[in-house]
This record gives structure tokens, sequence and C-alpha cells, in this order.
């Protein structure tokens, strides 16, 4: 690995359990060979989303494990709790490369955001067979249409799995193997090529890191 590899990071900042078993799943796929060197942070909800966030940031740039990265970009996947013409997104990027990139010397290069909508579980829903899969629905029992994923969420993914005598979201604590064997269930091909938002910020990864 070049000296100039070794100085190069990504910090990726994420909103909690649930995205650290998609995204991991997302870069097996689409960032498998690159050699990135990437440092994952989570916010645990989100709180002051824009606080955390620089915080995570000038923790990182102190601790002096990471002194020799000094070409670092930072992308902060989170959901917009929301539909996308009624909600804006919550972090403010502009003030953040404010504080950060625009900085003379400043070792953070790029701040990039990755906006699931309305949630990550919105996303979930372009692979409606694979869901239905998942909750072993017979073809005739599949009722449920998906028109466009924007207008549903957590909630509508929730109802569905009871529906089916199961049960998903927080309340249920579905972590660890349960959580996993879902995710791991679902297209992610299919759903990368569908959410543009997650692709585009993939592609954007890739171009920031280089090759």
């Amino acid at each position: 690995m070049s000296r100039s590899k070794k100085s190069r990071c990504i910090l990726f900042i994420h909103e909690g359990h649930t995205e650290i078993v998609f995204y991991k799943r997302v870069f097996e796929v689409y960032l498998a060979g690159r050699n990135m060197k990437m440092y994952w942070d989570n916010l645990k909800g989100l709180s002051d989303i824009n606080k955390d966030t620089d915080r995570f940031i000038r923790r990182f740039l102190a601790n002096k494990k990471y002194a020799e990265k000094t070409e670092i970009h930072v992308f902060v996947a989170y959901d917009r709790e929301g539909k996308r013409k009624d909600t804006d997104p919550a972090l403010n990027v502009e003030q953040l490369r404010k504080d950060h990139t625009q900085k003379r010397k400043s070792r953070i290069k790029t701040i990039e955001q990755i906006v699931a909508t309305q949630d990550l579980e919105s996303w979930f829903s372009h692979d409606i067979d694979g869901i239905y899969d998942y909750l072993n629905v017979p073809k005739k029992d599949r009722t449920f249409r998906v028109h466009n994923v924007e207008n549903l969420n957590n909630e509508d993914l929730a109802a569905l799995f009871r529906k089916h005598g199961k049960v998903y979201g927080k309340r249920s604590q579905q972590k660890g193997d349960a959580l996993e064997k879902f995710i791991a269930s679902l297209n992610i091909e299919l759903i990368y090529e569908q959410a543009n938002d997650l692709r585009v910020g993939v592609e954007r990864m890739i171009e920031c890191y280089g090759n």
C-alpha cells in the first residue's frame, strides 16, 4: 500500500444497529477488493445529529492513533424520519463543511450524507418478495403491493411482520441473529439499484477514496 493510500480513510457515522448490519452487507458487495480503511461510529438514534457528528469528527481528529490519517472522508447515514416533500434532512452538511473541510490544512476532505427516506426499512420494501419469502408467506397470500417505497416506513414493515406471526422493530429488541438473518435474506443488489440515494452515496464514497 502506498503512503498516500495509508493516509486515506473513511469515517462512517451511522444512526443505529440496523444500519451496521445493512451497510456491512452493502459494502461487502460494492466495496469488495477496494482495500478501503473505514472507521465506524454509531449515533445510536437522533438526539442532535449535528452536534453528535461534529463531536465524532473532532474526537477522531484528536485521537493520536489516527494521526497518520490526513485525508479523511466523512459519510453520515441516517433516516429522514418523514416523507421527502415534507421533511428536510436533519444534518446541516454545509455548516459541517464550513467548520471542517474549509479550514486551512484540514484533514477532513469531504463530508457527505446518505439519507434513507422515510427510513432504512423503506428501502427494504424494494424487495417485497424477499420479505415475503423470509416470512414464509404463500404466493396466493402476498397481497401487499408497493407503489412507492417512500410512502412506507418501519411501522409498515412491523405491521406486515405481525400479520404473518413475526415481530420486527425496536420493541422486539430485534438484534443479533434475527436481524442478521432477515437482512441476509434480502436482495441487496435489487435494493441498491432501486434506492438512488444509497447508490449515489456509495458511488461517492468510491470516488472520494479513489482506486
